[in-house]
């Protein structure tokens, strides 16, 4: 047996680019919209982009949100019992659409990845607090989270 386990999902999503793919995808980020990442947004998309979220290669798309909130699922059928979404605000997703690129950058303005999207949707987020966290009650800080900072689109 090998000294590294094998990653969750069975393949290791590391979605970092080359150097001149990365040169390329900073000068594409000029032609699309952006968003600014919250500072947990950017822990997520870090993690995605490392493969520590593997088998993840993005934010969830609505089946994977869906199968993940009913049954702790991807639509796959992997286990993955937490939504990662990119939360937006209702202005900013009147500016994208389905199959558009959107930049997302960080506080400093740096480019960080260029999403495709794959859907927007707008959650029950009731739901999502009952059956992820097993409450509704903003005393418990994801729930507070989920209704009061995360934007209301995904």
């Amino acid at each position: 047996m090998g000294a590294f386990k094998e990653p969750h999902g069975g393949e290791l999503k590391q979605l970092y680019l080359d150097e001149d793919a990365a040169e390329q995808a900073k000068k594409d980020a000029a032609d699309y919209p952006t968003w600014d990442l919250t500072a947990r947004q950017l822990c997520d998309i870090e993690l995605i982009l490392n493969g520590a979220f593997s088998p993840l290669e993005g934010f969830l798309g609505k089946a994977d949100y869906d199968g993940v909130v009913d049954n702790m699922r991807l639509a796959n059928g992997i286990l993955w019992p937490m939504p990662i979404t990119l939360d937006v605000s209702e202005e900013f997703a009147g500016t994208i659409k389905e199959g558009g690129k959107v930049t997302l950058r960080d506080a400093e303005g740096d480019v960080i990845a260029l999403l495709t999207v794959s859907d927007i949707w707008t959650p029950d987020k009731a739901k999502e607090a009952r059956e992820v966290f097993g409450s509704e009650d903003e005393a418990h800080p994801a729930v507070h989270y989920l209704n009061n900072i995360a934007g209301p689109v995904y």
